[in-house]
């Protein structure tokens, strides 16, 4: 019996391209060719392009809410402290001292919980991390509006400001990367929506609640609760982040979330395979280390302050309002003094500041906008800019009218900065470190929260000028910072490799590439001419 091969048989034509022809002699009869699958040969996919094809659709409308109504509740809790000091300075006969404590204390455990969460999120999944955040939320809110006392009461909001730091930096970057390219800027657009409607929610709920009865602040942290509750159910209802199983390896559960993905928007199935990509073990410090180094240190610079000056400002405000700055309150009654011999706001300052919620909103729309056609470092670098010189402005008294022109613009570019700075940031790492550095950067952030609303209360009792020159000197240094930027990541998709810089390399970069060894990527969706001249000679 005669068997082997015969080389050099030319390929049938039922035969693929990338199929192996091997030929055999079965017993005496006539050879019979028999094509082999070329497995390497089969299609694989970027994940980038495959989240392109699928739009964006009702599927992203869950993951809207669900991400939505962690950024309500960081919204809530910003003002819900802002509006209750009053009452809890009756209640308990709580010092200065001790009311500038509560927001200091919140953005601390805030902060601790943005750089505990981010490195949990990318070593176990964005979303198994944010629900577990948003159980806790669920009982340390509830729980806190029944406290006994000042110190039981600082603890469980404190709780509820490490949920809120956790979930806030986690939800971006999910939301980040379950979108497309295009959407990216408008889903963000979203959440900020959602943020500016929470502080009117919650300055709506004090209006209608506080004054009914001598607990109607504990009623009102537990209105400001209930939306981000309400919500639970919903996250369940989420997949697990497409690029994290990637990263992980968990190909089969990705395909699966791209299958729910494109049937609920209306697409074809996903067909081929997923290229894969590299999953590192990787050490909180990496992202201070080449070549994300500059840009991470002038990011907490950049971050950190314009969070202090949007925070610290939400605090001012109301003391703007007491103390009768430039005449801001002579169109509506202020603070008075109840029974009990305790300051109160009245109904007037709770309108004031719902409607100082609302004119956030044109600075939201417009920072998408700006960042997409003009882009994040432009965007950046006017913002901060601008937002220094109506700032300073402030400190000369013209009038209340002139005041209240002053402080729309102000709150605008406050706005846009903030909302600029969010989308820009987790564009700046892959997909291994996206999460940790979003929330490192976030910390570090909340760590300026705490000092601006802590040093807002204390410095406003001597004058409001001084808090105004505070903003001012951090807006400058941060212009600076902004001026410094190398990167510009409008265009460009996620990346996900370890291996690949996220950005189009600069020449500054590119000089700074050569030093530790690194070769500059191309830009995404490019050829380098390397590649080109490869592919042309194969």
């Amino acid at each position: 019996m005669k068997e082997g091969l015969v080389e050099n048989e030319e390929v049938p034509e039922s035969s693929s391209p990338g199929d192996i022809v091997e030929t055999q002699f079965v017993g005496d009869g006539e050879p019979q060719t028999i094509p082999i699958p070329d497995l390497m040969s089969a299609k694989q996919n970027d994940i980038s392009d495959i989240v392109e094809d699928i739009g964006y659709g009702p599927y992203h409308w869950k993951v809207v809410v669900a991400m939505g109504m962690m950024s309500f509740s960081d919204s809530t809790e910003i003002w819900i402290i802002s509006l209750i000091t009053y009452e809890l300075k009756c209640t308990w006969g709580t010092s200065t001292f001790e009311d500038a404590l509560i927001p200091g204390l919140v953005f601390l455990a805030m902060a601790i919980g943005s750089f505990v969460s981010g490195i949990l999120a990318d070593k176990y999944g964005r979303r198994q991390v944010m629900l577990v955040v948003y159980y806790v939320f669920a009982i340390s809110a509830v729980t806190s509006a029944l406290a006994l006392d000042y110190y039981m009461f600082v603890i469980l909001r404190m709780c509820v400001g490490f949920c809120i730091g956790a979930n806030y930096g986690i939800s971006i970057c999910y939301s980040a990367e379950m979108v497309p390219l295009a959407r990216r800027g408008f889903n963000l657009l979203l959440l900020d929506l959602i943020w500016a409607f929470g502080g009117a929610y919650i300055c709506l709920c004090a209006y209608l609640v506080m004054d009914t009865s001598d607990n109607g602040w504990r009623w009102v942290i537990v209105l400001a609760a209930a939306p981000c509750i309400l919500s639970i159910p919903i996250l369940h209802y989420c997949d697990e982040s497409v690029r994290f199983l990637l990263m992980k390896g968990r190909t089969e559960e990705t395909m699966e979330v791209l299958q729910r993905m494109a049937k609920k928007n209306g697409k074809e199935p996903v067909e081929g395979t997923l290229k894969p990509v590299s999953n590192t073990e990787h050490s909180w410090s990496e992202i201070f280390k080449a070549p994300y180094t500059r840009r991470s240190y002038l990011m907490v610079i950049i971050f950190g302050a314009i969070v202090w000056v949007f925070y610290g400002f939400l605090y001012l405000l109301p003391d703007m309002m007491s103390y009768g700055y430039c005449d801001l309150s002579q169109f509506f009654e202020t603070s008075y003094t109840n029974a009990e011999g305790c300051t109160m706001y009245t109904k007037d300052e709770y309108l004031f500041l719902l409607v100082t919620n609302i004119l956030y909103i044109p600075g939201y729309i417009i920072s998408p906008v700006m960042a997409e056609y003009w882009g994040r470092r432009p965007t950046l670098r006017f913002g901060y800019i601008a937002g220094l010189v109506f700032t300073a402005l402030m400190m000369i008294c013209l009038g209340a009218v002139t005041l209240y022109i002053e402080l729309f613009i102000v709150v605008n570019l406050y706005g846009l900065c903030i909302a600029t700075v969010w989308l820009y940031t987790p564009e700046l790492y892959p997909t291994h470190l996206r999460s940790t550095a979003t929330g490192t950067h976030n910390g570090f952030s909340k760590i300026g929260a705490a000092a601006g609303t802590f040093l807002t209360e204390i410095v406003d009792s001597y004058s409001i000028r001084y808090s105004i020159l505070i903003y001012c000197v951090l807006l400058l240094i941060s212009s600076i910072a902004t001026l410094m930027l190398q990167h510009e990541t409008m265009g460009i998709s996620l990346r996900d490799d370890h291996d690949l810089d996220l950005c189009t390399p600069e020449p500054e970069e590119e000089e700074e590439k050569k030093r530790f060894g690194l070769e500059a990527q191309p830009e995404y969706g490019t050829e380098s001419p390397t590649s080109s001249n490869n592919s042309k000679d194969q």
